[in-house]
């Protein structure tokens, strides 16, 4: 037998040998197919919520706000002639900001000065009249009370001469009815008099002088309007008037922020807010400059809010050199008289989007997605504010694949 000859049958073997060996290597009917289940979770990793306690000085964030921020309306309708502030600038109180057109409230002056200066004559003619009207019925009372001391004393002759027959009884009469006719109208004159005093001739002509300055008060008021006016000394942050514009009532010109005092609003947690009790004052921080301030608290709320579970927290500081800008956030230090235990999970288990903060939380054989709200950070630790009550189990490994809903297999740690 040749070598090619060998060298053939021995390749052949050897090629049957490797066909035998891969048919026994091949799958058998009804063998489990365990990788299908595993891919129908991810696996993960989980722990639970901690609770620990921060010995150091609480740092809270805080808001710069306005102490007091008001809107400037405009009260009367007509056409900005003058604008004389603009958005920005630094006003004081009772500062004109800008000026409506005032032709035509000029033109109702002289109608309310015409007006005030009728009825001011009526009243001083009217009072004249009714000073001649008592005067005269004065008189007439002197004359009447003469004529009747003259008629009594002419009666009491004629009743005498009656009485010695020297005349007749009708002329006694006719000095009978003279007498009692004087006596009438005697008392009539005094009623007259009694009624000017008793009344008031005068309230016709009062009421037209009262009319006409309440109509002066009145156009004194509005003209007011006309000049728009700071209500408060501030900053201007909102000012969008030019002249020639036409205003309305009611139309907001401006805004005006009251700067020289701002106040700090932070939100605390429970924790925060007992050591917060009976404090009266608290330091805060400018995080840009480092320069420190302190505020009044003015405000603690007592009750938490029903949706981020924390209080309320306000402080007043003075602010003359403008130095704290609204809208900036502060650093407050917060004073704690015991060490206050609060949740925490670690640090590379909370997501970030859009500002958000996030955890993921194991829910039987699925994940939950939390958001949350995040605190200090200590050790690699981060504080839960809000958002856990400390029975969750967090995916501490696999995060940042999953997504709301799946289901995971937890590893064992």
């Amino acid at each position: 037998m040749s070598v090619s000859t060998h060298h053939m049958k021995l390749m052949a073997v050897i090629l049957s040998s490797a066909l035998l060996a891969a048919g026994c290597g091949g799958p058998k009917t009804g063998q489990p197919a365990n990788a299908s289940v595993d891919a129908a979770s991810k696996v993960v990793r989980a722990a639970n919520v901690q609770k620990i306690t921060w010995e150091e000085q609480a740092a809270l964030a805080g808001e710069v706000t306005p102490f007091l921020e008001l809107d400037v309306t405009s009260k009367v309708s007509g056409d900005v002639t003058r604008v004389l502030k603009k958005r920005g600038d630094l006003v004081t109180k009772d500062e004109t900001i800008l000026e409506i057109e005032k032709i035509d409230m000029n033109r109702e002056k002289e109608k309310v000065d015409a007006s005030l200066v009728s009825a001011t004559e009526q009243l001083d003619k009217a009072r004249k009249d009714l000073a001649d009207s008592k005067k005269e019925i004065d008189l007439s009372i002197a004359k009447a009370d003469l004529s009747l001391a003259e008629l009594e004393r002419d009666y009491a002759k004629l009743r005498n001469q009656y009485d010695e027959g020297l005349i007749e009884k009708n002329q006694l009469r006719s000095m009978e009815t003279r007498l009692e006719q004087a006596r009438l109208d005697l008392e009539l004159l005094h009623d007259k008099k009694r009624t000017l005093e008793t009344s008031n001739p005068l309230s016709q002509a009062e009421y037209q002088l009262r009319s006409a300055q309440l109509s002066l008060e009145d156009w004194q008021r509005s003209m007011t309007y006309y000049d728009i006016k700071s209500p408060i000394s501030g900053v201007l942050t909102y000012m969008p008037m030019e002249e020639g514009m036409t205003l309305q009532p009611g139309l907001q010109v401006g805004k005006i922020q009251q700067q020289d005092k701002v106040k700090i609003k932070a939100q605390l947690t429970e924790a925060y807010w007992q050591a917060a009790q009976g404090q009266e004052k608290m330091s805060f921080v400018q995080p840009g400059t480092g320069e420190a301030f302190e505020g009044k608290v003015i405000y603690l709320s007592s009750t938490a809010d029903p949706q981020t579970k924390t209080f309320e927290l306000q402080l007043g500081a003075e602010n003359p050199e403008c130095r704290l800008k609204p809208g900036t956030r502060v650093q407050l230090n917060l004073a704690q008289s015991a060490a206050a235990p609060s949740l925490a999970v670690p640090l590379e288990t909370v997501v970030e989007e859009n500002g958000a903060s996030f955890v993921y939380i194991v829910k039987e054989e699925h994940v939950e997605k939390r958001q949350v709200e995040t605190g200090r950070v200590k050790n690699k630790l981060q504080e839960i504010v809000s958002g856990l009550d400390g029975s969750e189990r967090i995916i501490t490994q696999g995060q940042m694949r999953l997504k709301d809903g799946e289901r995971v297999t937890v590893a064992e740690q």
